[in-house]
């Protein structure tokens, strides 16, 4: 029987999540989140709350059959003790802008928590694009 604190489970619950993407399926995305929620996206923009994640990816898919994206974790650490987990890896995404598909990619750092049920839920997601081919539209200065 594996652990409810196993690698294994977060690294299971990523790929459902990458499934979810590839089927464009946004209410399978949604439990796998923590009602407060927070990504900052590979172009710096922000956005906090698991409903309203689920809303982001539901209109993406609608207004960008294109859009795919794929998360590969690199390395999982996990506090057994307090039930929280750290992901590092690699994504990558496909989309459509100005009529023109973008491909970029780059690393990512997400932080797991372990819920009361035993499932492993995001609390925070940062990605950092390091490569974009296409139209590609950088963050806003600071």
């Amino acid at each position: 029987m594996t652990s409810p604190f196993s690698s294994d489970l977060i690294h299971s619950a990523r790929e459902r999540f990458n499934i979810a993407i590839a089927e464009k399926d946004s209410k399978r995305i949604r439990p796998l989140l923590a009602p407060s929620y927070h990504l900052i996206t590979g172009r710096s923009d922000q956005f906090h709350g698991a409903d309203e994640e689920e809303i982001r990816w539901a209109e993406l898919f609608q207004n960008d059959p294109t859009a795919v994206y794929r998360r590969t974790p690199r390395e999982v650490t996990v506090n057994e003790v307090w039930g929280i987990a750290e992901e590092l890896g690699n994504w990558q995404g496909t989309y459509t802008a100005k009529g023109i598909l973008v491909n970029a990619s780059g690393v990512y750092a997400a932080k797991w928590q372990c819920a009361q049920n035993g499932d492993w839920i995001l609390q925070a997601e940062v990605f950092t694009t390091l490569t974009c081919e296409g139209p590609c539209n950088p963050p806003e200065p600071i």
